[in-house]
């Protein structure tokens, strides 16, 4: 029975092997390639079987399961190892390798790494873009790393900007695109900007900093920063795409009138370059030299078909045809150095601007300048000399004379002696350096020639020449001095006198900090675009919502905590200032307190129950009113209840407005009032109860009578101070009868009798 069992079970396994190995489908078949086909035709095969079958192209049901076995078979044949394996065993090698890659994260280029969603939803399809295995392909020419970015293309991106292309497998977008992008390559490889390509997938820290969300995406890196390529995908928009990326104002357009200003600009330290070519836009061919330049050269176009050039062809002797570049130093009549041809290539651009990058006599106006200029030699034997000339701003004849000496000094040419000069008033921790080993304030003063030996970075050796350059005389003693020094130096091994370390120089083309700040801001904001514009707009829609719910339950919690602060104060009994004494001490004289925004919180805001009195006084008539007042009320100063206090109009009849504005519910807008009218006005102010009292003088009451009391009127509001003496009683009433009424007033104050007006608050003093 046992026997009869292990037969039944060996028969199964066997059966079951037999149909693996002979049920597995011919790769070759899979692809309709033939056995003897080359790497070329199976690439080709695979794309157009992969185009054919992709699902997201083909309806058909089983088109999934066949793009699979494409392909698997793919992956086999499209590598040489994989195919001699293939053709030697007959077994499915990508099977094999996929098991593998699922054992380990490092197999599968989508294990647990974040773009797993992205890119497709079948992980574990393979799609090898850029054909896998052949040398030829411009994808695996250009491939990339994390690394790569971080050391050469990020670095130099403030000189040569970088296009960055991602890609994946299982990318039926990356497939149409690559005819495109192999041209455009092409293109930038003979231009002399950078390329590089990366799996996605496969260099994830990459696809990180880049914040590569989806596949394929085209991404410049340019000074420092990332810009996407936005729109469909042709070589005309490319192309417009690389040339948007360098600054507007790299490359100026000129005229016959504006090349004389521009030549004659040179004093920004910066040599002059004037491209020529048929054409109004501005190929690329020239923004990258001039960018990779911009620091040493400043560039101009010439668009030789245009009407307003005739001048400038004919000055130079140019066809209009032909592309051309013109070199200038100082001098703006005759270029250093012409090139003009049909067709002109980047690498004798470069050369040409290489070999006159800078003008006869160039500044040392910043530390790159500075090491340009005098190149680091630790051989003593081979050593380069730099002739500094120190110089003031306003010293232009000292560089002119200089000049004139270099034309026809024999070290023009040499290569091991550059001639230069500085700014005293810009590098002066320069100076003070060089100037250490001088003894007298006079020699340093009289020198202004010396000579550098730049050993290292920042380590020197130099001397200062014995003759100074300042007059005219001076440059031929100058020159029999110079010229025998370096000669000596140059033909021995010989050291100068002196050593020391030099301070770095400060950069004279710096932008002003406040620009700084602006482009450092520009930036972040550039950034945050691109970061925002770089997810789905779900993400977005998502982020926003949170930030919006995060802002206005922020605001609701805040203003809920006022309501609740505001009940609290309300429930807390207030806290009432004593009222100041009404008299002074031998109960003689009554204490009369002037209202001012420190005085106003005691007497009236805060102040315990009682009324405090106000006479309204300016300050012509307010000695004689306070006088008048203070007799008054002195009887009254027994009650402990009320205080005593004057306003001046002048500083606050503000204050007076808006209170009688309140008091009539702001129906009338009190703009005009009148201060002359307003003058021994009396208010019984109680400010706990929000309530006032209010006395007018004679001649107020009597308009009062006469119109219904009519509360605006009777102050005044309606008088110009062209009227204001006339009134229906035509009698002059002096300061002192002003109070006349005010004890019947009071009278009528204490019995109840006197009209009460309410107020919603009082007024701030310190506002008005």
């Amino acid at each position: 029975m046992k026997t009869i069992r292990c037969k039944f079970i060996c028969l199964f396994i066997l059966s079951f092997v037999c149909i693996e190995i002979f049920g597995e489908e011919n790769l070759y078949d899979v692809l309709g390639v033939r056995k003897t086909a080359t790497q070329k035709e199976i690439k080709q095969a695979y794309k157009n079987q992969a185009m054919e079958w992709h699902p997201d192209k083909n309806k058909d049901p089983m088109a999934a399961d066949k793009f699979t076995k494409i392909n698997e078979a793919y992956e086999t044949l499209g590598d040489p190892e994989r195919r001699s394996q293939y053709d030697k065993f007959g077994y499915t090698s990508a099977k094999d390798h996929r098991q593998q890659s699922r054992g380990s994260p490092f197999g599968d280029p989508f294990h647990g790494d974040p773009f797993e969603g992205f890119f497709h939803n079948f992980h574990n399809f393979k799609f090898n873009f850029g054909g896998s295995g052949f040398t030829d392909s411009f994808i695996e020419k250009n491939e990339i790393n994390m690394r790569v970015y971080e050391t050469k293309i990020l670095p130099e991106s403030h000189q040569k900007p970088s296009i960055l292309y991602a890609y994946a497998e299982f990318c039926y977008e990356c497939v149409n695109l690559e005819p495109v992008l192999e041209r455009l390559f092409k293109e930038l490889e003979s231009v002399g900007i950078g390329m590089g390509t990366f799996h996605a997938g496969r260099v994830q820290r990459l696809a990180v900093e880049l914040k590569i969300s989806r596949v394929p995406r085209i991404v410049a890196v340019i000074n420092g920063r990332t810009s996407d390529f936005r729109g469909h995908v042709t070589l005309h928009n490319l192309r417009q795409f690389v040339r948007n990326l360098f600054p507007k104002t790299l490359i100026q357009p000129l005229n016959d009138e504006k090349l004389d200003k521009f030549l004659d600009g040179w004093e920004d330290n910066h040599m002059r370059g004037v491209f020529f070519s048929p054409k109004e836009e501005i190929s690329a061919m020239y923004l990258a030299p001039a960018f990779y330049y911009k620091s040493f050269v400043t560039f101009g176009h010439v668009n030789t078909n245009a009407d307003d050039v005739y001048k400038t062809l004919k000055r130079f002797n140019l066809h209009s045809g032909h592309k051309s570049l013109l070199m200038f130093n100082e001098d703006a009549q005759s270029p250093v150095a012409s090139l003009s041809m049909q067709q002109i290539s980047r690498s004798t651009i470069d050369e040409v601007i290489e070999a006159n990058k800078f003008l006869l006599l160039p500044r040392i106006s910043s530390q790159s300048y500075f090491e340009e200029l005098c190149p680091a030699e630790v051989k003593a034997k081979r050593k380069k000399l730099c002739i500094v000339l120190i110089s003031k701003k306003a010293e232009e004849s000292e560089r002119k004379k200089f000049r004139r000496y270099l034309r026809k000094s024999m070290f023009l040419n040499n290569e091991r002696v550059r001639f230069t000069y500085i700014y005293e008033e810009t590098q002066s921790n320069v100076i003070q350096t060089l100037n250490k080993n001088e003894d007298t304030e006079n020699e340093k003063t009289m020198k202004n020639v010396v000579i550098i030996w730049r050993v290292e970075r920042n380590h020197l050796s130099y001397e200062w020449l014995k003759n100074a350059l300042t007059k005219e005389e001076d440059i031929y003693n100058l020159r029999e001095e110079l010229e025998g020094r370096v000669q000596q130096l140059l033909n021995s091994d010989q050291s100068l006198a002196f050593k020391t370390i030099l301070p770095d120089f400060h950069n004279e083309h710096s932008l002003h900090l406040f620009i700084r700040i602006l482009h450092r801001f520009h930036n972040w904001g550039e950034r945050v675009l691109i970061f925002v514009t770089s997810m789905d707009p779900i993400t977005v829609l998502t982020v926003f919502m949170a930030f919006a719910m995060m802002f206005g339950i922020g605001y609701f919690m805040s203003a809920m905590a006022a309501i609740e602060e505001e009940q609290l104060r309300e429930k807390q009994p207030r806290q009432y200032k004593p009222r100041p004494p009404s008299r002074t001490p031998d109960q003689k004289r009554v204490n009369l307190y002037e209202l001012t925004p420190d005085s106003y919180d005691t007497l009236v805001l805060n102040s315990d129950a009682g009324l405090t009195m106000v006479v309204l006084i300016n300050d012509e008539s307010g000695s004689k009113l306070l006088s008048k007042f203070k007799d008054i009320v002195l009887p009254l100063t027994r009650y402990s209840g009320l205080s005593f206090s004057f306003l001046r109009l002048e500083s606050y009849i503000g204050w007076y407005q808006h209170l009688l504005e309140d008091s009539v519910g702001h129906k009338v807008r009190m703009e005009n009032i009148n201060i002359n009218n307003c003058i021994g006005t009396v208010l019984a102010l109680n400010g706990i109860r929000k309530y006032y009292y209010i006395y007018q003088p004679k001649k107020a009451r009597k308009w009062i009578r006469q119109n219904n009391k009519n509360v605006p009127s009777a102050i005044g509001m309606f008088d110009s101070d062209e009227n204001s003496d006339s009134d229906q009683d035509s009698r002059v009433i002096l300061v002192e009868e002003l109070l006349d009424g005010l004890l019947d007033w009071f009278d009528k104050v204490f019995d109840g009798s006197q009209r009460k007006i309410r107020i919603t608050a009082w007024p701030d003093l310190r506002a008005v």
